[in-house]
Protein backbone atom coordinates (compact mmCIF):
# COMPACT_ATOMS: atom_id res chain seq x y z
CA UNK A 1 0.00 0.00 0.00
CA UNK A 2 1.60 3.08 -0.74
CA UNK A 3 2.47 5.77 1.88
CA UNK A 4 -0.58 7.35 3.74
CA UNK A 5 -1.00 11.04 3.78
CA UNK A 6 -2.15 12.81 7.41
CA UNK A 7 -4.24 15.17 7.71
CA UNK A 8 -4.04 17.30 10.65
CA UNK A 9 -3.34 13.56 11.92
CA UNK A 10 -5.67 11.48 10.15
CA UNK A 11 -5.64 9.34 7.57
CA UNK A 12 -6.71 11.02 3.85
CA UNK A 13 -6.77 8.61 1.38
CA UNK A 14 -7.98 8.42 -2.28
CA UNK A 15 -11.56 5.98 -2.61
CA UNK A 16 -8.79 3.66 -4.39
CA UNK A 17 -6.65 3.67 -1.62
CA UNK A 18 -9.42 3.44 1.28
CA UNK A 19 -11.50 0.46 -1.21
CA UNK A 20 -7.90 -1.73 -1.06
CA UNK A 21 -6.87 -0.47 2.55
CA UNK A 22 -10.46 -1.97 3.70
CA UNK A 23 -9.72 -5.57 1.82
CA UNK A 24 -6.86 -5.54 3.49
CA UNK A 25 -8.43 -5.33 6.96
CA UNK A 26 -11.10 -7.63 6.67
CA UNK A 27 -8.66 -10.32 4.34
CA UNK A 28 -6.64 -9.91 7.29
CA UNK A 29 -9.56 -10.43 9.97
CA UNK A 30 -10.85 -13.36 7.94
CA UNK A 31 -8.36 -14.62 6.64
CA UNK A 32 -10.22 -18.19 6.41
CA UNK A 33 -13.59 -16.81 5.53
CA UNK A 34 -17.06 -16.44 7.27
CA UNK A 35 -19.84 -18.53 7.79
CA UNK A 36 -23.34 -15.74 7.40
CA UNK A 37 -26.85 -17.01 7.54
CA UNK A 38 -29.80 -15.43 6.71
CA UNK A 39 -32.87 -15.89 4.37
CA UNK A 40 -32.36 -15.61 0.64
CA UNK A 41 -34.04 -12.64 -1.01
CA UNK A 42 -33.73 -11.55 -4.28
CA UNK A 43 -32.00 -14.29 -5.78
CA UNK A 44 -31.24 -13.30 -9.77
CA UNK A 45 -28.81 -15.74 -12.24
CA UNK A 46 -26.70 -13.25 -13.91
CA UNK A 47 -24.82 -16.05 -16.52
CA UNK A 48 -21.69 -17.09 -15.68
CA UNK A 49 -22.46 -16.00 -11.77
CA UNK A 50 -25.12 -15.71 -9.22
CA UNK A 51 -26.28 -13.13 -7.10
CA UNK A 52 -28.75 -12.21 -4.36
CA UNK A 53 -28.83 -11.07 -1.09
CA UNK A 54 -29.45 -12.54 2.65
CA UNK A 55 -31.62 -10.79 4.93
CA UNK A 56 -32.92 -10.42 8.83
CA UNK A 57 -35.30 -9.03 10.51
CA UNK A 58 -34.29 -8.84 14.15
CA UNK A 59 -36.11 -7.07 16.96
CA UNK A 60 -38.17 -4.76 14.08
CA UNK A 61 -34.96 -4.13 12.43
CA UNK A 62 -33.74 -5.61 8.97
CA UNK A 63 -29.93 -6.40 8.12
CA UNK A 64 -29.08 -7.06 4.32
CA UNK A 65 -25.66 -8.86 2.71
CA UNK A 66 -25.17 -9.17 -0.75
CA UNK A 67 -23.59 -12.46 -1.72
CA UNK A 68 -21.49 -12.85 -4.45
CA UNK A 69 -21.07 -16.63 -6.31
CA UNK A 70 -18.99 -16.25 -9.32
CA UNK A 71 -18.35 -18.67 -11.61
CA UNK A 72 -15.42 -20.19 -10.52
CA UNK A 73 -17.20 -21.55 -7.26
CA UNK A 74 -21.02 -21.71 -8.65
CA UNK A 75 -20.45 -25.52 -10.68
CA UNK A 76 -18.99 -27.34 -7.65
CA UNK A 77 -21.67 -25.34 -5.33
CA UNK A 78 -24.58 -26.50 -7.22
CA UNK A 79 -23.61 -30.07 -7.20
CA UNK A 80 -23.31 -29.80 -3.76
CA UNK A 81 -26.92 -28.55 -3.50
CA UNK A 82 -28.37 -31.53 -5.90
CA UNK A 83 -26.71 -33.91 -4.09
CA UNK A 84 -28.73 -32.46 -1.05
CA UNK A 85 -31.51 -32.37 -3.25
CA UNK A 86 -31.50 -28.64 -2.57
CA UNK A 87 -32.22 -25.57 -5.20
CA UNK A 88 -31.22 -21.80 -4.12
CA UNK A 89 -34.24 -19.75 -4.16
CA UNK A 90 -35.93 -16.91 -2.88
CA UNK A 91 -37.26 -17.75 1.14
CA UNK A 92 -35.20 -20.36 1.41
CA UNK A 93 -32.43 -19.93 4.69
CA UNK A 94 -29.03 -21.05 3.95
CA UNK A 95 -25.96 -20.19 5.50
CA UNK A 96 -22.74 -19.67 3.33
CA UNK A 97 -19.31 -18.78 3.62
CA UNK A 98 -17.03 -16.46 2.02
CA UNK A 99 -14.36 -13.47 1.88
CA UNK A 100 -16.02 -9.55 2.61
CA UNK A 101 -15.68 -8.05 -0.20
CA UNK A 102 -15.40 -3.98 -0.87
CA UNK A 103 -16.26 -3.65 -4.48
CA UNK A 104 -14.62 -0.03 -5.04
CA UNK A 105 -16.10 0.39 -9.16
CA UNK A 106 -19.74 -0.11 -7.54
CA UNK A 107 -18.89 1.18 -4.18
CA UNK A 108 -20.33 -1.95 -2.67
CA UNK A 109 -20.31 -4.68 -0.11
CA UNK A 110 -20.48 -8.04 -0.41
CA UNK A 111 -19.41 -11.59 0.32
CA UNK A 112 -17.51 -12.85 -2.23
CA UNK A 113 -18.98 -17.01 -1.36
CA UNK A 114 -17.26 -20.20 -1.94
CA UNK A 115 -19.06 -22.65 0.09
CA UNK A 116 -22.43 -23.43 1.21
CA UNK A 117 -23.93 -25.45 4.47
CA UNK A 118 -26.40 -27.86 2.83
CA UNK A 119 -26.65 -29.23 6.30
CA UNK A 120 -27.88 -25.94 7.64
CA UNK A 121 -30.56 -25.84 4.71
CA UNK A 122 -31.73 -29.53 5.29
CA UNK A 123 -32.34 -29.35 9.06
CA UNK A 124 -34.13 -25.43 8.45
CA UNK A 125 -36.22 -27.05 5.98
CA UNK A 126 -37.14 -30.16 8.64
CA UNK A 127 -37.64 -28.02 10.94
CA UNK A 128 -39.87 -25.06 9.27
CA UNK A 129 -41.90 -28.79 7.78
CA UNK A 130 -42.20 -30.50 11.18
CA UNK A 131 -43.94 -27.25 12.96
CA UNK A 132 -46.22 -26.60 10.59
CA UNK A 133 -47.11 -30.45 10.37
CA UNK A 134 -47.51 -30.40 14.31
CA UNK A 135 -49.68 -26.94 13.80
CA UNK A 136 -51.42 -28.78 11.82
CA UNK A 137 -52.51 -31.48 13.86
CA UNK A 138 -53.46 -29.60 16.67
CA UNK A 139 -56.16 -27.24 14.98
CA UNK A 140 -56.81 -30.55 13.62
CA UNK A 141 -56.37 -29.40 9.67
CA UNK A 142 -54.94 -32.86 8.89
CA UNK A 143 -58.36 -34.62 9.57
CA UNK A 144 -60.64 -32.07 7.36
CA UNK A 145 -60.20 -33.73 4.06
CA UNK A 146 -60.31 -36.85 5.21
CA UNK A 147 -64.22 -36.53 6.48
CA UNK A 148 -65.32 -36.13 3.33
CA UNK A 149 -66.98 -39.34 1.86
CA UNK A 150 -65.52 -40.82 -1.12
CA UNK A 151 -68.50 -41.15 -3.91
CA UNK A 152 -69.67 -44.77 -4.60
CA UNK A 153 -68.47 -44.51 -8.53
CA UNK A 154 -65.99 -42.20 -8.60
CA UNK A 155 -66.07 -41.50 -12.78
CA UNK A 156 -65.48 -37.82 -12.20
CA UNK A 157 -62.20 -36.75 -11.63
CA UNK A 158 -60.52 -33.34 -11.31
CA UNK A 159 -56.68 -33.32 -11.42
CA UNK A 160 -54.38 -30.70 -10.68
CA UNK A 161 -51.19 -31.58 -12.59
CA UNK A 162 -48.63 -30.28 -15.35
CA UNK A 163 -50.00 -32.04 -18.23
CA UNK A 164 -46.19 -31.94 -19.76
CA UNK A 165 -45.40 -34.31 -16.59
CA UNK A 166 -44.36 -38.44 -17.07
CA UNK A 167 -46.15 -39.09 -13.92
CA UNK A 168 -49.42 -37.27 -15.57
CA UNK A 169 -49.08 -39.47 -18.66
CA UNK A 170 -48.52 -42.69 -16.51
CA UNK A 171 -51.54 -41.69 -14.50
CA UNK A 172 -53.79 -41.30 -17.49
CA UNK A 173 -53.10 -43.88 -19.41
CA UNK A 174 -53.76 -46.64 -16.06
CA UNK A 175 -56.74 -44.10 -15.85
CA UNK A 176 -57.90 -45.16 -19.66
CA UNK A 177 -56.31 -48.50 -19.50
CA UNK A 178 -58.87 -49.61 -16.78
CA UNK A 179 -62.03 -49.81 -19.19
CA UNK A 180 -63.67 -47.54 -16.91
CA UNK A 181 -65.63 -44.82 -18.26
CA UNK A 182 -63.71 -42.08 -16.12
CA UNK A 183 -64.67 -38.53 -16.85
CA UNK A 184 -61.10 -36.42 -16.56
CA UNK A 185 -61.10 -32.37 -16.14
CA UNK A 186 -57.59 -31.34 -15.91
CA UNK A 187 -55.85 -28.46 -14.24
CA UNK A 188 -52.53 -27.80 -15.87
CA UNK A 189 -50.70 -25.88 -13.16
CA UNK A 190 -46.61 -25.18 -12.79
CA UNK A 191 -45.30 -28.14 -10.25
CA UNK A 192 -42.39 -26.58 -8.66
CA UNK A 193 -40.84 -22.71 -8.93
CA UNK A 194 -42.23 -20.04 -7.87
CA UNK A 195 -45.84 -20.00 -9.78
CA UNK A 196 -45.88 -23.45 -8.65
CA UNK A 197 -48.13 -22.69 -5.61
CA UNK A 198 -50.68 -19.82 -6.48
CA UNK A 199 -51.66 -22.10 -9.39
CA UNK A 200 -51.74 -25.42 -7.34
CA UNK A 201 -53.63 -23.43 -5.00
CA UNK A 202 -55.99 -21.99 -7.63
CA UNK A 203 -57.02 -25.44 -9.70
CA UNK A 204 -57.74 -26.69 -6.58
CA UNK A 205 -59.89 -23.96 -5.49
CA UNK A 206 -61.72 -23.99 -8.30
CA UNK A 207 -62.48 -27.56 -8.64
CA UNK A 208 -63.67 -27.51 -5.04
CA UNK A 209 -66.04 -24.89 -6.28
CA UNK A 210 -67.48 -27.50 -8.96
CA UNK A 211 -70.64 -29.91 -8.36
CA UNK A 212 -69.70 -32.14 -11.39
CA UNK A 213 -66.45 -33.36 -9.67
CA UNK A 214 -66.26 -36.88 -7.61
CA UNK A 215 -62.90 -36.60 -6.57
CA UNK A 216 -59.56 -34.80 -6.97
CA UNK A 217 -56.16 -35.68 -7.52
CA UNK A 218 -53.03 -34.00 -6.89
CA UNK A 219 -49.85 -35.15 -9.34
CA UNK A 220 -46.36 -34.70 -9.04
CA UNK A 221 -43.56 -37.06 -10.15
CA UNK A 222 -40.17 -37.48 -8.42
CA UNK A 223 -37.62 -34.68 -8.35
CA UNK A 224 -35.27 -33.54 -5.90
CA UNK A 225 -36.53 -32.00 -2.20
CA UNK A 226 -36.47 -28.50 -3.99
CA UNK A 227 -38.52 -30.04 -6.75
CA UNK A 228 -40.97 -30.90 -4.18
CA UNK A 229 -40.88 -28.09 -2.01
CA UNK A 230 -44.31 -26.61 -3.13
CA UNK A 231 -46.19 -29.60 -1.69
CA UNK A 232 -45.01 -29.11 1.83
CA UNK A 233 -46.40 -24.97 1.76
CA UNK A 234 -49.32 -24.12 4.20
CA UNK A 235 -51.29 -22.64 1.42
CA UNK A 236 -51.30 -25.87 -0.86
CA UNK A 237 -52.32 -28.00 2.88
CA UNK A 238 -55.13 -25.45 3.82
CA UNK A 239 -56.48 -25.12 -0.22
CA UNK A 240 -56.38 -29.17 -0.24
CA UNK A 241 -57.77 -29.52 4.00
CA UNK A 242 -60.88 -26.95 2.62
CA UNK A 243 -61.62 -28.80 -0.63
CA UNK A 244 -65.26 -29.74 -1.01
CA UNK A 245 -64.51 -33.07 -2.46
CA UNK A 246 -62.32 -35.61 -1.19
CA UNK A 247 -58.72 -35.27 -2.64
CA UNK A 248 -56.06 -37.98 -3.48
CA UNK A 249 -52.12 -37.58 -3.97
CA UNK A 250 -49.54 -38.65 -5.96
CA UNK A 251 -46.38 -36.98 -5.38
CA UNK A 252 -43.18 -37.66 -6.02
CA UNK A 253 -41.45 -41.26 -5.04
CA UNK A 254 -42.37 -44.24 -2.51
CA UNK A 255 -39.98 -42.38 0.11
CA UNK A 256 -41.54 -39.05 -0.19
CA UNK A 257 -44.48 -37.93 2.26
CA UNK A 258 -45.21 -33.88 1.29
CA UNK A 259 -47.44 -31.94 3.89
CA UNK A 260 -50.25 -31.90 0.91
CA UNK A 261 -50.15 -35.94 1.41
CA UNK A 262 -50.41 -35.40 5.38
CA UNK A 263 -53.72 -33.04 4.54
CA UNK A 264 -55.00 -35.05 1.74
CA UNK A 265 -58.23 -37.68 2.05
CA UNK A 266 -56.00 -40.43 0.75
CA UNK A 267 -52.13 -40.50 0.23
CA UNK A 268 -50.39 -42.34 -2.87
CA UNK A 269 -46.90 -42.74 -3.42
CA UNK A 270 -47.06 -42.01 -7.08
CA UNK A 271 -49.34 -40.57 -9.71
CA UNK A 272 -49.87 -44.28 -11.16
CA UNK A 273 -50.88 -45.52 -8.08
CA UNK A 274 -52.96 -42.11 -7.52
CA UNK A 275 -54.97 -43.30 -10.64
CA UNK A 276 -54.62 -46.87 -9.08
CA UNK A 277 -55.92 -46.45 -6.07
CA UNK A 278 -59.71 -44.61 -7.66
CA UNK A 279 -59.65 -47.80 -10.02
CA UNK A 280 -59.55 -49.84 -7.12
CA UNK A 281 -62.29 -47.73 -5.67
CA UNK A 282 -64.45 -48.56 -8.67
CA UNK A 283 -63.51 -51.98 -8.87
CA UNK A 284 -64.41 -53.05 -5.60
CA UNK A 285 -67.78 -51.40 -6.20
CA UNK A 286 -68.50 -53.39 -9.48
CA UNK A 287 -66.84 -56.46 -7.82
CA UNK A 288 -69.45 -55.71 -4.50
CA UNK A 289 -72.46 -54.91 -7.66
CA UNK A 290 -71.32 -58.57 -9.14
CA UNK A 291 -71.51 -60.45 -5.67
CA UNK A 292 -75.11 -58.88 -4.69
CA UNK A 293 -76.66 -59.52 -8.19
CA UNK A 294 -75.54 -63.22 -7.55
CA UNK A 295 -76.78 -63.43 -3.79
CA UNK A 296 -79.95 -61.51 -5.28
CA UNK A 297 -80.12 -64.14 -8.47
CA UNK A 298 -79.62 -67.35 -5.81
CA UNK A 299 -81.82 -65.86 -3.72
CA UNK A 300 -84.38 -65.63 -6.08
CA UNK A 301 -84.24 -68.78 -7.55
CA UNK A 302 -84.08 -70.68 -3.99
CA UNK A 303 -87.34 -68.46 -3.26
CA UNK A 304 -88.91 -69.52 -6.71
CA UNK A 305 -87.98 -73.11 -5.88
CA UNK A 306 -89.31 -72.93 -2.31
CA UNK A 307 -92.67 -71.33 -3.69
CA UNK A 308 -92.86 -74.16 -6.43
CA UNK A 309 -92.59 -76.52 -3.58
CA UNK A 310 -95.01 -75.66 -1.76
CA UNK A 311 -97.68 -74.98 -4.57
CA UNK A 312 -96.81 -78.66 -4.92
CA UNK A 313 -97.77 -79.46 -1.67
CA UNK A 314 -100.34 -77.49 -1.73
CA UNK A 315 -102.09 -78.98 -5.14
CA UNK A 316 -101.35 -82.58 -3.52
CA UNK A 317 -102.91 -81.44 -0.77
CA UNK A 318 -105.92 -79.62 -1.90
CA UNK A 319 -106.33 -82.88 -4.12
CA UNK A 320 -106.17 -85.09 -1.38
CA UNK A 321 -108.84 -83.14 1.05
CA UNK A 322 -110.92 -82.49 -1.94
CA UNK A 323 -110.93 -86.27 -2.26
CA UNK A 324 -111.34 -87.05 1.39
CA UNK A 325 -114.03 -84.76 1.64
CA UNK A 326 -116.49 -85.87 -1.19
CA UNK A 327 -115.66 -89.42 0.17
CA UNK A 328 -117.22 -87.88 3.65
CA UNK A 329 -119.99 -85.77 2.42
CA UNK A 330 -120.61 -89.17 0.09
CA UNK A 331 -120.67 -91.14 3.24
CA UNK A 332 -123.21 -88.56 4.94
CA UNK A 333 -125.36 -88.84 2.09
CA UNK A 334 -125.82 -92.55 2.26
CA UNK A 335 -126.21 -92.57 5.81
CA UNK A 336 -128.76 -89.79 5.67
CA UNK A 337 -130.52 -91.88 2.81
CA UNK A 338 -130.68 -95.11 4.66
CA UNK A 339 -132.07 -93.11 7.81
CA UNK A 340 -135.13 -90.95 5.25
CA UNK A 341 -135.40 -94.54 4.22
CA UNK A 342 -135.65 -96.01 7.30
CA UNK A 343 -138.64 -93.10 7.85
CA UNK A 344 -140.29 -94.01 5.12
CA UNK A 345 -144.25 -94.82 5.83
CA UNK A 346 -143.84 -97.88 3.21
CA UNK A 347 -140.91 -99.16 4.67
CA UNK A 348 -142.83 -98.83 8.23
CA UNK A 349 -145.62 -100.47 7.34
CA UNK A 350 -143.58 -103.01 5.76
CA UNK A 351 -142.54 -103.90 9.42
CA UNK A 352 -146.12 -104.40 10.36
CA UNK A 353 -147.09 -100.72 11.20
CA UNK A 354 -150.36 -98.59 9.62
CA UNK A 355 -151.79 -95.58 9.80
CA UNK A 356 -155.51 -94.92 10.00
CA UNK A 357 -157.35 -91.85 9.16
CA UNK A 358 -160.77 -90.29 9.56
CA UNK A 359 -163.30 -89.82 6.60
CA UNK A 360 -161.35 -86.68 6.19
CA UNK A 361 -158.38 -88.01 6.25
CA UNK A 362 -156.80 -86.62 10.10
CA UNK A 363 -154.37 -89.01 11.14
CA UNK A 364 -155.42 -91.09 14.29
CA UNK A 365 -153.00 -90.36 16.96
CA UNK A 366 -155.66 -90.65 19.97
CA UNK A 367 -159.07 -92.73 20.75
CA UNK A 368 -160.36 -89.34 21.29
CA UNK A 369 -159.98 -88.52 17.73
CA UNK A 370 -162.75 -90.90 17.07
CA UNK A 371 -166.43 -91.55 17.59
CA UNK A 372 -168.48 -94.28 17.70
CA UNK A 373 -169.98 -95.15 14.05
CA UNK A 374 -167.62 -93.09 12.55
CA UNK A 375 -166.11 -94.38 9.92
CA UNK A 376 -162.40 -95.06 9.47
CA UNK A 377 -159.30 -96.02 7.43
CA UNK A 378 -156.46 -98.01 8.01
CA UNK A 379 -153.27 -97.70 5.87
CA UNK A 380 -151.36 -101.27 5.78
CA UNK A 381 -148.27 -102.45 3.62
CA UNK A 382 -150.48 -103.42 0.95
CA UNK A 383 -153.93 -101.64 1.04
CA UNK A 384 -156.70 -100.06 2.67
CA UNK A 385 -159.15 -101.91 5.41
CA UNK A 386 -162.40 -99.31 6.35
CA UNK A 387 -163.89 -100.09 9.66
CA UNK A 388 -166.63 -98.69 12.18
CA UNK A 389 -165.71 -97.54 15.42
CA UNK A 390 -168.79 -99.13 17.59
CA UNK A 391 -166.63 -98.04 21.26
CA UNK A 392 -163.50 -96.22 22.20
CA UNK A 393 -161.52 -97.74 25.44
CA UNK A 394 -158.87 -95.76 27.21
Amino acid sequence: MPDIQFVDGVPSLTVSQFADALNNVLGQSFDEGVWIEGEIQGLKPAKPHLYFSLIEEKNGKKSKLDIKIFAGVLASLQKKLRNAGLELKDGMRVRVRGNPDFYAPFGSFGLKTFDIDTKFTVGDIAEQRAALIQKLKDNGTTKLNKRRPVPLVPLRLGIVSSSQAAGFADARKHLLDSGIGFSITLCDVRVQGDEAVPMIVGAIQALSRRDDIDIVLVMRGGGSKSDLAAFDDERIAMAIARCAHPVFTGIGHQVDQSVADIVAHTECKTPTACADAVIDVVNDFLHDLTTTAAMVRSATLTAVEKARGRMRISRERLVTRTRTALEREQQRVTMHAVMVRGLDPAVTMARGWSITRTADGTVVRSVADVAPGETITTLVADGAISSTVEETNR
